[in-house]
C-alpha cells in the first residue's frame, strides 16, 4: 500500500496510513495481551531474583551471616536457611538442628504436594558440624567454615527427583541422592535451621529446567479459522482476479486510441495523454495488486483479537464460577489457557485417571488378610481391629506382628511437632495409621532410625533402615533391609500383588492369596501385598556392598545399577498377607459420568489398580452398567492377545455391516456375536498395552474395537501408557476427535500434556497435575459444568463470532466489488480511506458481547437435557455448510446494502449529495447498520450489557463520523460529508430500508427453517423459555402469597398492616422451598422477627419495601426504632455463610426494607467467587437479568408486520414527497431523444461537438416548454452520462496542492487542443485533476428571468476548502500554473480555485451517470412557461458514447425525486404483509409443535443416540489399522 502510494509501480486505491493506524490498533491489542503476560512474568522474576537468603561467611577467625540476593550465591556457597524460608539455590544438606542433620521440607513449589519429605544429611558430616551441640547454630556454622569437603555432583538435569553425587571427607567417599538434595524454592518446616552447599544455581537448578513452557496448545477452533483463512484468501485472490479480467475487457472497450482522431477515446482518463499505462508494472499487474489492496477486508485483520478478548472474559467466568467452588478447600476453577475455553464444548473422549480423581483418594485401611483369615468389616466406620488384635495376642502370632512391624517400618512417612503424618502418598499414610489402630505406632524418625511404640511394651522400639529401594511406577514396589533392635537383618517388601508374587517363596499359598485379592478388588479397595525375608548377617554385608557401590557411581547408569542391586535381595519373599485401602468415590462422580455419557462422549479410565478392583469401580460410578457386555484383554501372551484382537475386530466389522460374525476361537467371555454395538466395555491391562503398542496392526485393531466400546477401562497402565492411549486416540480417528485428559497426580501429568484439552484436579497428591493443566478443578463432579455449561456456551458463541466476522467482511468487500464495476473496473474505493479502515473497530464490541455473554439456553436446562452437548461435539456450528450459508447472506445482504442506495442516488444527485464520498459514506453507514442489526438477531441472551455496548457502538460510529467529518487536515475530501448526508431526509429513509430489507430475508429464512426444518436446538431454545417463564410465574405468585401471609401474622392480622406486594414481585428467584409449619412470628422489644425454613430466591438482595407499622406496643415517639430482623434457616442459593445447626441468619429490615443478608464473612474462603449479591456478581456468575425471547411463529409475524407498517408508511410519504420535487431534463450532445415522443416542447440546435482536429468549441441555444409547475428556488444542473468521473487515476489526481497552484504544469498556456511534440497530433489539455469539463449556460428568455451563479457549492468548500494560495495571484508569473491560466477566458483570475462551478465539479461524482449544479433561478415557474439557454459546448462525448443534458429541479422536503424507492418501498411493504399471511395460514393449517420440556426430552433422547456422522467407523488400510 504505500509503495503504491509513493511509487508509480502500481496504484494504491487507499491512503496508507489509514491501514497502518488500523494495522497498529490490532497488533496493539494483541501486544498489550501478551506485554499483561510478560509482565507479571518479569515482575515475579524480579521478585524471585531479588529475594535474599543468608551466606556464612568467615571474616578472619569469627564466622559471620551475610544477606545476599538470590541471584548473587554461586557454587560453592554455604547457606544458612531458617524454619519457613526458602532455599535461594540447589544446596547439599550438610546439617541441621535436628538429631542426624535430619530437616524437613515443603516442595510445593516444585511438585505441587505439600506433605512434608524428610531430607538426610551425610550422618558422619553432620556429626562432625554439629560438635556434639545438637541444635548449636553458632557452632554448626563455624565448623562448617574449617571443615574440608569435596561435592562432586554429576551434570544438572531436569530431573526432579534425580541425583547423583558423592562426597568426599577425610579420604571416605560417601554417596549423595535425592534424600540430601535440597530444591530450590522448597521450604524448610518443623526445623530451626539448616546449612547446605550451593551445587547448582540460576537457569542450572532444576525448578529452572523443569520451568519451560509447557507445549503449545492451539485450540481447534484456531486451527479451523487458519484453514479458512487459507480459503479466504485463495477467494480473495479470485476476486482479485475477476476484478482485474473486468478492467481489461472494459479498457479494451473503452480506452481506445483514435487515429482519426489522434487520441484516446476516454481521453480525459489518460493523465499524460500519450499511454494508457502511466505504471512501472503491466496494467494488469499493476491493478491486481491495486485490487488486492482494495479487497484487503476479505481477510479480517482482527478476528484473532476479537477471538482473544472472547476467550480471555470466557476464562474470567469459568474463574468466578461459584457452583464449581469447593468451600472444603476454598478452591475456585482456574483457566490457564483462555483459547481452550471453546475447546471444551467439542469433547468427544475423556481419559480419566481413577485414583483422586473419580474417588476422594483420602485413603482408609480397612481389611487385612493374614494367612488364610481375613479381618476388617466395610460396615463398620473405621478399621475394625477387634479380631486382628485377638488373634495378634499381644505379639504371640508372629506372623500378624511381622505383618504390622513391615507396615510400620517400611515406609518413607515423617511426622512433624505435632505427631501428624506426612507422606508422599495417601496409601503409606493410611497403611501406617492403620498399624498403630492395632497398636504399632510408628512415632518419630531420626535419621535412619524409625521408633516403633508397641501398645503393650514400655520401651519403644528402634529399627534401623540399612538400605531403602525406592519405589518406582516400573518397579512398583518399594522395600528396605531393615536392622531389627536384636540387631538381626530383615527385607520387608510392599508391592503390586503380581510384582511381589513373581518374587514369591515357592510354597507360597498363591490360592489363597489371590481369593483374598479378588474378593478385596470386587469390593472396590485397593490392594498391596506385603512380606519379608530374613537375612544373614553375611548375605547382608555383601549386598550392602554392591548397593553402595550403586550408590556412588556418578554415571549416567546409577537407577539401573541401583535397581539391579534390589533385584538381587528382593527375591524368595514370605508373603505375610494382603492390605485393602478403601478410596471412595467422590461425591457425584456417578451422576456426572452418567450425565457425560448421555452429552455423547465416551470416558476411557486409565489406572494403576487391579483388573478387579477397576472393574467394581467402574460399576460403583456407573463407568460400567449390568447390561453391558465387558470384553476383557488381560493376557500376557502376545500370541494370545493378537489372536483375540483378530477375533473380536473379526466380529465387530460383521456386526457393523449387519451380517452374522463369525465364531470366535477364545473363550466366550470375549464373544460379541449377539451383543449390541453400543453396549460394550473394554477392560485391557498394562501388560496386554506393552504387547500391543508397539506394533501399528494390533494398535490399529485396538482402536477399532475401543471405539466402537462405550467405555474403555486400562489397568495397570504405567504414565507414558496413559499418553501412549491419548496419542493413539488423536492420531488414530480422522478426522481428529477432541480429548480431554483429567487427572490430579505427577503420573497423570504426560496424559494431561498429551491431551486437546488438560484438567488437573487440586487433590491429595499434590499440584503437580493442576499445575501443568489448562484447566484446574476441584472435584471431577464439576466437569459436567465446566463442559456440558462452559464449554458448550463458549464454543456456539465463538462460532457466532468467527462466522459474523467473516460474514461482515464478506459483505464489506462485495460492496466493493459490485461498485468497481460502475467506475471501469478501475479500483476506486466507494469508502474513504480512514472510514473503510475503520470498519472492524465499529462492528467489534457488539459481537464481542456475544462472545462473551450469550446464552442460547440457560445452564439448567444444559444439565437437564446432557444431549444439548451435540452442537460442539459435532461441531454443527461451524462446518462447511455453516460457512456457506453465510457466504450466500453475505452476497445477499451486500446486494440490499448497494442497490437501496443506488435507487436514491438520483434523489441524492438532484440536492448536491451524488457525491463519491456522500454516496460511499451512506452505502457504508448502510452496511454497518445491517451488519450491527444481524448481531442483534443472531444475540439470543439480552442483558443491559449487551444493550448498552450495542448502543454504544452505534454512538460511537456517528460520533467518529461526526469528529472525522470536521478533521481538515486528515481528509480533504471528507471534510462536512457527514453533516450535510445526515441532513438529508432520504438519508435516513435509506438507513431504515436497508436492515428492514434484510431483517425481512433473515425473517423467513429463519422462519422457513424452524417450522420446516427445526432441529434439537431450536426446540431447545424455546422449552428454555417456556420453563423459565412458567417457573417464574408459579415462584412469585407462590413467594409473594407466603411473604404476606408471615407478614400478616407477625402484625396479629391488624387492618392496614399488609406488606406490599408491588415490590416482592420485581424479585427474580431460582427455588423457593415452602416453609414447614414452625413459629412464624415473635415479638419483644427489640423488635419483631418471622422465620421461614428452606431455600430462599437467589435475588433476595434487592429491596423489598413493607408496609409493616412499629412493632414497638405503645411507644409512637421513638426517633431511632430497633432494626427489624427477618430470620431464615439456611442461606440463600449461591450464598455460604458461616450459619450453625439451629441458629437462623438475620436479614436486616431496618426502615421497613430488605437490604440483604448480614453475613459472618469471617470464614468465607479467601478465593471464593463473589456470588449474586451484587451487580459484579451476578455478572460473573453470569446471572444479569435478562430478557430471552425465540423467534417463535408468532413473534415473527409480529415484527414482519410492524416492519411491514413502517414500509407502507415511510414508501408513502416518499411518494408524496418526490411529487413534489419537479425534475425536466433536455440532452443536447451524444445520444440525443426524441423529445415530441415524450411531449416535450424542445427546440435545439445541433450542439453536438464533432472531434474535429481545429474545433474547440461550440455554441448552440436550446429552448423547451416546462412540462410542470415549479417553486423557487430552481436549480439548472449540468448532466453528463457514461463519464467517469470515478475512475480511479481521475480521483487519485485530486489533491490540494494542485489544486491552490502548488504544483507547476508544463506549457505556459493551455488552449482546448495541444500540439505534440512531433506536431501532427492534437492532445487534450490539462491533468485529469484539473480539468474543468463544465460547458456553460446562459439563461436567454424569458428576459425578466436571472439564472445566478452562486451559492451553488457547498458552504465549506467556499469558506474553507478551495482557497487561493498565499501571493494569489502574483505567484502566477513565478513558475507556477493557476487555475486560470489553465483554463483561460473561463476561469478568471480574480476567482483562482474560488470558482464554485470548480467546486461543484470536484465533489467527485459516485456514478457515472450524474448531474452537477450550475445556477439557480429564484422565482417560480408555471406548466407551459419557455425557457431558453444558450449552450457553449466545450469537449466532444462521442468519442466515449457519453452525452449531455441540461436538467431543471425544485427540491421537496425529501430532497430530490426518489419516486422509484418508495414505490420499492410499499412493494416491500405488500411482500411482507403476503409473507406474514401466507404464515398465518401455515399455522392455523399444519401448526408445528412449540418446542415444550416433553418434546425437547423426546428430541434430545433421539440426538443422544445419533451416530457421529462422519466420525463413525473408520476406512481400514490392507494391514487392518485404523489411520
Amino acid at each position: 500500500m504505500v509503495v503504491g502510494e509513493y511509487s508509480t509501480l502500481y496504484p494504491s486505491p487507499l491512503e496508507s496510513w489509514s491501514m497502518i493506524l488500523v494495522l497498529l490498533f490490532v497488533v496493539g491489542l494483541s501486544m498489550i495481551f501478551e506485554a499483561r503476560d510478560d509482565y507479571y512474568r518479569a515482575k515475579k522474576d524480579k521478585e524471585t531474583n531479588n529475594t535474599t537468603a543468608n551466606k556464612i561467611v568467615l571474616n578472619g577467625e569469627k564466622v559471620r551471616e551475610e544477606t545476599k540476593k538470590w541471584a548473587e550465591f554461586q557454587v560453592g556457597d554455604l547457606v544458612i536457611v531458617r524454619n519457613n524460608e526458602a532455599f535461594p539455590a540447589d544446596l547439599v544438606l550438610l546439617t541441621s538442628s535436628e538429631l542426624d542433620g535430619n530437616a524437613y521440607v515443603e516442595t510445593a513449589n516444585i511438585d505441587g504436594e505439600t506433605n512434608l519429605k524428610l531430607r538426610q544429611a551425610n550422618k558422619d558430616l553432620s556429626d562432625i558440624l554439629q560438635g556434639g551441640k545438637l541444635g548449636d547454630m553458632n557452632t554448626a556454622m563455624r565448623k562448617s567454615t574449617g571443615t574440608e569437603i569435596s561435592i562432586e555432583a554429576g551434570p544438572p538435569t531436569e530431573k526432579i527427583y534425580a541425583f547423583q553425587a558423592t562426597l568426599k571427607m577425610q579420604g571416605e567417599t560417601h554417596p549423595l541422592s535425592n534424600y540430601t538434595f535440597l530444591h530450590r524454592g522448597s521450604v524448610l518446616r518443623n526445623t530451626a535451621w539448616a546449612i547446605g552447599i550451593v551445587v547448582y544455581t540460576g537457569p542450572q537448578t532444576k525448578i529452572i529446567l523443569n520451568s519451560a513452557d509447557p507445549p503449545l496448545k492451539r485450540s481447534t477452533i484456531d486451527r479451523t479459522v487458519d484453514k479458512i483463512l487459507y480459503v479466504v484468501i485463495f477467494a480473495q485472490c479470485c476476486v482479485v482476479t475477476v476484478a482485474v479480467i473486468g478492467y481489461l475487457i472494459w479498457s479494451s472497450e473503452h480506452i481506445q486510441e483514435k487515429p482519426e482522431l489522434g487520441y484516446f477515446s476516454t481521453w480525459y482518463l489518460i493523465p499524460k495523454g500519450e499511454d494508457t499505462n502511466s505504471f512501472v508494472f503491466p496494467n494488469g499487474l499493476a491493478y491486481w495488486l491495486s485490487y488486492f489492496i482494495l479487497f484487503n477486508n476479505f481477510v479480517p485483520i482482527n478476528i484473532y483479537v476479537t477471538m482473544d478478548l472472547c476467550n480471555l472474559l470466557q476464562g474470567v467466568f469459568i474463574n468466578n464460577d461459584i457452583t464449581i467452588y469447593c468451600e472444603e478447600t476454598d478452591t475456585a476453577a482456574t483457566c490457564r489457557s483462555s483459547n481452550l475455553c471453546q475447546e471444551l464444548g467439542m469433547i468427544e473422549y475423556i481419559f480419566s485417571d481413577k485414583t483422586g480423581t473419580l474417588t476422594q483418594n483420602v485413603m482408609k485401611l480397612r481389611k487385612v488378610a493374614v494367612g488364610a483369615k481375613s479381618y476388617g468389616d466395610l460396615e463398620h466406620k473405621g478399621f475394625d481391629t477387634a479380631a486382628l488384635e485377638k488373634d495378634l495376642g499381644q505379639g504371640r502370632n508372629k506372623d500378624i506382628e511381622n505383618f504390622l512391624i513391615v507396615l510400620s517400618v517400611a515406609h518413607t512417612v515423617v511426622t512433624d511437632k505435632d505427631g501428624v503424618y506426612q507422606a508422599e502418598s495417601p496409601d503409606e499414610a493410611a497403611l501406617v495409621d492403620g498399624a498403630a489402630q492395632i497398636g504399632y505406632r510408628f512415632s518419630t524418625r531420626r535419621g535412619e532410625r524409625m521408633e516403633v511404640e508397641v501398645q503393650w511394651e514400655r520401651n519403644p522400639r528402634e529399627y534401623v533402615i540399612e538400605a531403602i529401594n525406592a519405589f518406582s511406577s516400573k518397579r512398583k514396589r518399594m522395600s528396605c533391609v531393615c536392622r531389627r533392635p536384636d540387631g538381626t537383618y530383615v527385607l520387608m517388601v510392599k508391592g503390586a500383588d503380581n510384582i511381589v508374587l513373581q518374587r514369591a517363596e515357592a510354597k507360597t499359598d498363591a490360592k489363597t492369596l489371590n481369593t483374598h485379592l479378588s474378593a478385596y478388588a470386587n469390593e472396590g479397595l485397593r490392594t498391596l501385598l506385603v512380606g519379608s525375608r530374613e537375612i544373614s548377617a553375611e548375605e547382608f554385608k555383601k549386598w550392602k556392598t554392591q548397593y553402595d557401590d550403586a550408590s556412588r557411581s556418578l554415571g549416567g547408569n546409577r537407577k539401573e545399577l541401583l535397581e539391579a542391586a534390589a533385584e538381587a535381595i528382593e527375591k524368595d519373599i514370605h508373603v505375610l498377607g494382603v492390605t485393602a485401602i478403601e478410596d471412595k468415590l467422590q461425591e457425584d462422580v456417578a451422576a456426572t459420568i452418567s450425565n457425560l455419557a448421555d452429552a455423547g462422549i465416551k470416558l476411557w479410565v486409565l489406572t494403576g489398580d487391579k483388573v478387579e478392583t477397576a472393574i467394581n469401580i467402574g460399576y460403583s460410578c456407573k463407568v460400567l452398567v449390568p447390561d453391558m457386555k465387558v470384553i476383557k484383554l488381560t493376557s500376557d501372551s502376545k500370541e494370545q492377545i493378537n489372536l483375540r484382537l483378530e477375533n473380536l475386530v473379526r466380529q465387530l466389522r460383521a456386526l457393523s455391516k449387519g451380517l452374522d460374525p463369525p465364531a470366535s476361537d477364545t473363550k466366550s467371555s470375549n464373544d460379541i456375536r449377539n451383543v449390541h454395538l453400543k453396549s460394550m466395555g473394554l477392560v485391557i491391562t498394562g501388560a496386554a498395552l506393552e504387547h500391543i503398542m508397539k506394533h501399528d496392526v494390533p494398535r490399529g485393531m485396538l482402536l477399532e474395537l475401543g471405539m466402537a466400546c462405550k467405555v474403555v477401562i486400562a489397568c495397570r497402565v504405567s504414565p507414558l501408557q496413559k499418553a501412549e492411549l491419548v496419542q493413539m486416540v488423536r492420531q488414530g480417528i480422522k478426522p481428529e476427535p477432541i480429548t480431554l485428559a483429567i487427572g490430579d497426580g505427577a503420573n497423570d501429568v504426560t496424559m494431561i500434556q498429551k491431551a486437546h484439552v488438560g484438567v488437573g484436579i487440586s487433590g491429595n497428591e499434590g499440584q503437580q497435575a493442576a499445575n501443568v493443566s489448562d484447566f484446574a478443578i476441584s472435584r471431577f463432579k464439576y466437569l459436567q459444568r465446566l463442559l456440558l455449561v462452559h464449554g458448550r456456551w463458549n464454543y456456539r458463541r465463538i462460532c457466532k463470532v468467527i462466522t459474523y466476522v467473516f460474514y461482515k467482511n464478506f459483505c464489506l468487500t462485495l460492496t466493493l466489488l459490485y461498485f468497481s464495476a460502475t467506475t471501469g473496473f478501475s479500483g476506486t474505493s466507494l469508502y474513504d480511506s480512514w472510514v473503510y479502515t475503520s470498519f472492524n473497530i465499529h462492528t467489534m464490541l457488539p459481537i464481542c458481547a456475544i462472545g462473551c455473554l450469550d446464552q442460547d439456553v440457560r445452564s439448567e436446562t444444559v444439565e437437564l437435557f446432557p444431549a444439548l452437548y451435540m452442537t460442539g461435539r459435532l461441531n454443527l456450528d461451524l462446518n462447511t455448510r455453516i460457512i456457506i450459508q453465510y457466504i450466500l447472506l453475505a452476497i445477499v445482504h451486500s446486494v440490499i446494502v448497494v442497490f437501496w442506495p443506488y435507487f436514491s442516488y438520483f434523489g441524492l444527485d438532484q440536492v448536491d449529495l451524488g457525491g463519491l464520498y456522500v454516496f460511499g459514506t451512506l452505502v457504508f453507514s448502510c452496511l454497518v447498520f445491517t451488519v450491527q442489526y444481524r448481531v442483534m438477531l443472531i444475540t439470543v441472551t439480552w442483558t443491559s450489557i449487551t444493550a448498552i455496548v450495542l448502543s454504544v457502538s452505534f454512538f460511537l460510529y456517528f460520533l467518529f463520523l461526526l469528529v472525522y467529518g470536521v478533521w481538515y487536515s486528515l481528509s480533504w475530501n471528507f471534510y462536512w460529508v457527514p453533516y450535510k448526508m445526515m441532513g438529508s431526509a432520504i438519508f435516513w429513509v435509506v438507513l431504515f430500508g436497508v436492515p428492514a430489507t434484510a431483517l425481512y430475508f433473515d425473517f423467513v429464512l429463519h422462519w422457513v427453517s424452524r417450522e420446516f426444518f427445526p432441529t434439537v436446538m431450536d426446540f431447545a431454545v424455546e422449552a428454555d423459555y417456556m420453563m423459565t417463564k412458567a417457573k417464574k410465574s408459579s415462584v412469585m405468585k407462590s413467594l409473594a402469597k407466603k411473604v404476606k401471609a408471615n407478614v400478616n401474622a407477625l402484625e396479629g392480622n391488624k387492618a392496614g398492616r399488609e406488606v406490599d406486594n408491588a415490590h416482592i414481585n420485581d424479585v427474580e428467584m431460582t427455588r423457593y422451598v415452602s416453609p414447614q409449619s414452625r413459629p412464624s412470628a415473635s415479638a419483644g422489644p427489640k423488635g419483631f422477627a418471622f422465620s421461614h425454613p428452606g431455600e430462599m430466591p437467589a435475588q433476595l438482595h434487592r429491596q423489598m419495601t413493607t408496609n409493616v407499622g412499629d412493632h414497638q406496643s405503645g411507644d409512637k415517639s421513638t426517633k431511632d426504632p430497633q432494626p427489624r430482623q427477618m430470620d431464615c434457616l439456611e442461606p440463600p442459593h449461591g450464598r455460604r455463610g458461616s450459619i450453625q445447626d439451629g441458629k437462623d441468619t438475620k436479614i436486616d429490615m431496618s426502615g421497613q426494607t430488605f437490604k440483604g443478608h448480614a453475613w459472618e464473612d469471617a470464614k468465607l474462603g479467601k478465593n471464593r467467587p463473589a456470588d449474586e449479591s451484587t451487580w459484579c456478581g451476578r455478572f460473573l456468575q453470569q446471572k444479569l437479568p435478562r430478557l430471552q425471547k425465540p423467534l417463535t411463529p408468532r413473534v415473527t409475524m409480529i415484527v414482519l408486520t410492524v416492519v411491514g407498517c413502517f414500509f407502507f408508511l415511510i414508501g408513502g410519504l416518499v411518494v408524496m414527497g418526490s411529487q413534489e420535487a419537479v425534475y425536466q431534463m433536455v440532452q443536447y450532445d451524444g445520444n440525443t431523444k426524441d423529445y415530441t415522443s415524450l411531449g416535450y416542447e424542445v427546440e435545439f440546435q445541433d450542439c453536438q461537438l464533432v472531434a474535429a482536429r481545429n474545433q474547440s468549441t461550440r455554441t448552440c441555444n436550446i429552448t423547451f416548454t416546462l412540462q410542470h409547475d415549479m417553486k423557487s428556488p430552481i436549480y439548472v444542473h449540468y448532466g453528463l452520462t457514461n463519464f467517469y468521473q470515478n475512475y480511479q487515476s481521475y480521483v487519485g489526481d485530486h489533491s490540494p496542492s494542485q489544486l491552490d497552484g502548488t504544483t507547476a504544469e508544463p506549457g505556459a498556456t493551455c488552449t482546448y487542443y495541444r500540439e505534440n511534440a512531433e506536431g501532427d497530433a492534437y492532445l487534450p489539455c490539462g491533468l485529469a485533476a484539473n480539468s474543468m469539463f463544465n460547458d456553460t449556460f446562459s439563461l436567454k428568455s424569458p428576459a425578466n428571468l436571472v439564472m445566478l451563479e452562486s451559492d451553488i457549492a457547498w458552504d465549506v468548500d467556499r469558506d474553507r476548502r478551495f482557497n487561493n494560495p498565499s501571493g494569489y495571484p502574483d505567484i502566477c508569473t513565478d513558475g507556477y500554473q493557476c487555475l486560470s491560466e489553465t483554463y483561460p477566458g473561463y476561469v478568471a483570475a480574480s476567482e483562482g480555485v474560488e470558482d464554485e462551478h470548480f467546486m461543484v465539479w470536484m465533489r467527485t461524482a459516485a456514478l457515472n451517470t450524474f448531474m452537477k449544479k450550475y445556477g439557480r433561478i429564484e422565482a417560480s415557474l408555471s406548466k407551459g412557461d419557455r425557457l431558453e439557454f444558450e449552450v457553449v459546448s466545450r469537449f466532444p462525448v462521442s468519442p466515449y458514447e457519453g452525452g449531455k443534458a441540461i436538467i431543471i429541479t425544485n427540491d421537496s422536503w425529501i430532497g430530490g425525486r426518489n419516486t422509484f424507492m418508495g414505490v420499492a418501498m410499499i412493494t416491500m411493504g405488500c411482500i411482507v404483509f403476503l409473507t406474514v399471511l401466507l404464515m398465518a395460514l401455515k399455522e392455523l393449517i399444519f401448526p408445528r409443535k412449540t418446542g415444550t420440556q416433553e418434546l425437547l426430552a423426546e428430541q434430545a433422547n433421539e440426538a443422544k443416540d445419533e451416530p457421529t456422522a462422519t466420525k463413525g467407523m473408520i476406512p481400514r488400510h490392507g494391514r487392518g489399522e485404523v489411520e
